[in-house]
């Protein structure tokens, strides 16, 4: 009996333990098989969209995942002794957070995994990806030691996807040099996969390109394994070749490149913005008439879009800087923006009309007068002629057009002002629009030298990287303003016992003021002295005249500054009274009139007639068993 119910026990106890088992393998068999559909998913959306590193998981590929991390969890509950298992459940987890794109939890799964199974196989997977979702939970300073035993041995199974990511960070801290060395560390080992390759290849280009070093970015677009990148990167590498020969000048080489692309059918789609490119192309190597027939190809096959709009602005651009025909340059613009109003270029088309528009009717009124003997209006003349360079500067692109009006208006104007402005927007130009520091500098030294006491001179020496020295009236006046309003606060904080010393420091002070003003009557400085000096009148009841004349010649000659506009309100303390204001007074007296006169005949008309008698009100019965039943000290029975 007793060996009996020994065995019968130890049957029971396999049985419980057979069953813990099979609950285990239920659970990571549906993890893993779930995982399994949500990796097929996630293939297929990274084959189907062209950039798939910034795709985003579908609905259903998400619940996928949520699925699995709620297997792999329960079985991290029911299992915690399990090493094994539960190293297993916290990989999948985190590499489930990490295609759901939660990179803080992935992380602290990744950690998790570390801290607890270091020595598992897995570890060189975490390692990497940890390091992955630091960059992109952008954390990249920790994301780079992350990556240190990654990239610290050849054999590390993610060592080239490392040299790669160490590239993108070193690229993310603004230091190009060493993101190119990791790459190139990556194309110079032989046992780096073609494909990784070619990922070198392509990220190599792309830093270059951005380096304008267009001879080496070329160099790597246009590396064999190239051809191993899905067709969106094969596409981009295509069209940075060209454009690397078109920043090299190779216009021509450049447009039969974007032929050989227009002609392959998986870049159909972009065909439209490939003949724009060519006819670009063409005409930038100066052969103006293939470069029409290909620009007016595009505007009859793809007509009303954003390339036939590139393509007419592209022609009016010619016709405008080449041929100087701006009539027909307008009549290019309008169709451009016809063709598609909200892009870039029929944008661009609009404001580049509009400013032709006003140049010509400008030019023609200015060529006029110029063959006349003598010019009515100088001023306005130089006046419209730096509005014509201002148009060929900032909305027609025309520099050289600029350079040639404005020294127009400093050879021939007398206007000492006008020929300041003009001079100094020729040095402006030369040095930001046609990067020729040495003849800007020889003109902003000019204008040093013949205009100190301008802002332009101050400008001149902020430009050429000089200490500021020079000052303007308006700066002499504010140091002389300060001078005087330092007495003005001496005289403030005198004890009012000491009123001899007193009256000396405000006397001081207006004289200072009034000083200030004779010298600098022109200057914001010089008319606010002036204003004090009325509010000194102001304090002296003997000089109450005085400071109203004060404040009334200030209101009327400086009406426009904040002094002006004080010394109104000042002198404005009498209640003044419009026609429109005694005719609505009027207005009123009438109608409270006509409404007396109304209550009173309804007045006398109530008192003719008979006064009716009063009928007793009768209460009903309701009304007062509802008075009865109201909680009070008298008895209404």
């Amino acid at each position: 009996m007793r060996r009996f119910q020994i065995i019968t026990l130890a049957l029971v106890a396999l049985v419980f333990e057979g069953c813990t088992c099979c609950a285990y393998l239920n659970h990571m068999f549906n993890a893993e098989r779930i995982y399994d559909e949500a990796a097929e998913m996630r293939q297929a959306r990274l084959d189907s969209v062209p950039d798939a590193e910034h795709s985003m998981p579908g609905a259903d590929e998400r619940l996928k995942y949520d699925k699995v991390i709620e297997k792999g969890s329960r079985v991290l509950e029911r299992f915690p002794e399990n090493k094994k298992r539960t190293a297993e459940a916290v990989f999948m987890i985190g590499e489930s957070y990490r295609h759901k794109q939660e990179w803080g939890k992935a992380i602290t799964k990744y950690d998790e995994f570390e801290r607890y199974f270091s020595d598992n196989d897995s570890m060189t997977t975490v390692e990497y990806q940890r390091a992955y979702c630091l960059y992109k939970n952008g954390e990249y300073n920790i994301s780079r030691f992350a990556l240190e035993p990654v990239v610290a041995r050849k054999d590390h199974p993610y060592y080239f996807q490392g040299l790669n990511l160490l590239s993108l960070l070193d690229e993310k801290a603004d230091f190009p040099e060493q993101a190119i060395a990791s790459l190139e560390a990556v194309l110079a080992d032989t046992s780096g996969t073609p494909f990784m390759r070619a990922k070198a290849h392509f990220r190599l280009a792309g830093l270059y390109y951005k380096m304008e070093e267009w001879t080496k970015s070329r160099e790597h677009y246009t590396a064999d394994e190239i051809s191993m990148l899905n067709v969106r990167e094969r596409q981009t590498a295509g069209e940075q070749a060209a454009e690397c020969l078109i920043k090299n000048k190779d216009f021509l080489k450049a447009a039969d490149e974007y032929k050989e692309l227009y002609k392959n059918e998986e870049y159909a789609p972009a065909r439209s913005q490939y003949l724009v490119r060519i006819g670009e192309a063409t005409m930038m190597a100066e052969k103006y008439a293939d470069a029409i027939v290909i620009l007016q190809k595009v505007n009859t096959e793809y007509p009303r879009t954003e390339y036939s709009s590139r393509s007419y602005y592209a022609l009016g651009d010619y016709e405008q800087n080449k041929k100087l025909n701006y009539e027909q340059a307008i009549v290019y613009y309008d169709s451009s923006f016809m063709a598609r109003s909200i892009s870039e270029w029929g944008q661009e088309s609009r404001s580049r009309r509009d400013a032709l528009k006003r140049l010509i009717a400008m030019r023609n009124k200015n060529d006029t007068l110029r063959t006349k003997d003598s010019i009515p209006n100088l001023s306005g003349f130089f006046s419209s002629e730096f509005q014509i360079a201002e148009l060929f500067l900032f909305k027609l692109d025309e520099v050289d057009s600029a350079i040639t009006r404005l020294s127009a208006i400093i050879e021939e104007s007398k206007d000492s002002v006008q020929v300041l402005k003009a001079t100094y927007a020729k040095a402006f130009i030369l040095d930001e629009f046609m990067h020729d520091p040495d003849g800007a500098e020889e003109i902003y030294k000019e204008i040093i030298e013949k205009y100190p006491d301008t802002e332009y001179g101050k400008q001149a020496q902020a430009n050429l990287g000089m200490r500021v020295t020079l000052k303007t009236r308006e700066d002499l006046a504010k140091e002389r303003y300060l001078a005087a309003e330092s007495l003005w606060t001496i005289a403030t904080e005198t004890p009012l016992d000491q009123m001899e010393q007193v009256d000396s420091a405000y006397a001081q002070a207006a004289a200072a003021f009034d000083s200030l003003y004779q010298e600098y009557p022109e200057t914001q400085s010089g008319v606010q002295a002036l204003y004090m000096k009325g509010i000194y009148f102001q304090m002296n009841p003997e000089m109450k005249d005085s400071a109203i004349t004060v404040f009334r010649f200030i209101r009327d000659k400086y009406k426009s500054t904040p002094w002006g506009i004080e010394c109104a309100r000042i002198l404005n303390n009498r209640l003044t009274i419009e026609d429109k204001d005694i005719e609505r007074l009027r207005k009123r007296v009438k109608n409270s009139e006509e409404h007396i006169d109304k209550l009173s005949a309804q007045y006398y008309e109530n008192l003719s007639k008979k006064p009716e008698e009063k009928k007793v009100e009768v209460k009903s019965k309701e009304e007062e068993i509802l008075e009865n039943t109201y909680n009070s000290m008298y008895d209404f029975e």
